[in-house]
């Protein structure tokens, strides 16, 4: 992956760890977090902490100045940039899952995540998401069986990830090697980080006990 310069730190970091800017055409600063609209783009390091302030001191449209070499007005930044970019991700990430599925990359539920780990031809493990609203005692049975090794995501509650595959209480999700996998690895990191959850590991944010099962 290519190496870009955020113009807010000034610090070179790989494109998996940015999301890109663009001005539309009515002047305004938008996320491009596809990074593929056309024309001449800026990246920001994906934290949500530092955009936020970013907008509201200035900085942001400063910086934007800076890497156009033309004047953008801090009124063209738009106050809720950062909650723009985290809900784009969001969506990206669960809308990707969905692919993922129908293309035979993503299994769901104890059982048959437990089957699919022994059945020869289904692929090596590669991404495990689990519900933040599930029970404790099934994230630690179920990364058992996974595999310290194969890193672990919990950001999203059973509904969330239940409407992204339309089925029902969705609490377990085994992903296997693909390039949409990875694809989605990067934008998991990119919303972690805008959520300052750190880097993408095996060892996911624990949530309570006691909570129901399941350019």
């Amino acid at each position: 992956m290519r190496e870009r310069r955020c113009i807010l730190t000034m610090q070179p970091a790989s494109e998996d760890t940015l999301v890109r800017l663009m001005v539309s055409p009515d002047g305004t600063l938008v996320p491009d977090v596809a990074a593929r609209l056309p024309g001449r783009g800026m990246w920001i390091t994906a934290d949500r902490a530092m955009i936020d302030q970013a907008v509201e001191s200035g900085q942001l449209a400063k910086a934007a100045s800076r890497s156009l070499k033309a004047q953008v007005q801090k009124s063209a930044v738009p106050q809720d940039l950062g909650a723009t970019i985290d809900r784009l991700l969001e969506r990206r990430c669960l809308d990707r899952m969905g692919l993922e599925q129908r293309a035979g990359h993503l299994v769901t539920g104890f059982d048959k995540i437990k089957a699919a780990l022994t059945k020869k031809g289904t692929g090596k493990p590669a991404l495990l998401v689990t519900a933040t609203d599930g029970a404790e005692d099934g994230r630690r049975k179920i990364k058992a069986a996974v595999g310290t090794d194969v890193p672990e995501v919990a950001i999203f509650d059973r509904e969330a990830l239940s409407g992204a595959l339309g089925r029902e209480n969705v609490v377990h999700v085994l992903l296997m090697e693909s390039g949409g996998t990875d694809r989605l690895k990067v934008d998991f990191g990119r919303l972690y980080g805008m959520r300052g959850l750190g880097p993408l590991i095996s060892e996911a944010p624990s949530h309570d006990e006691g909570q129901r099962n399941e350019d």
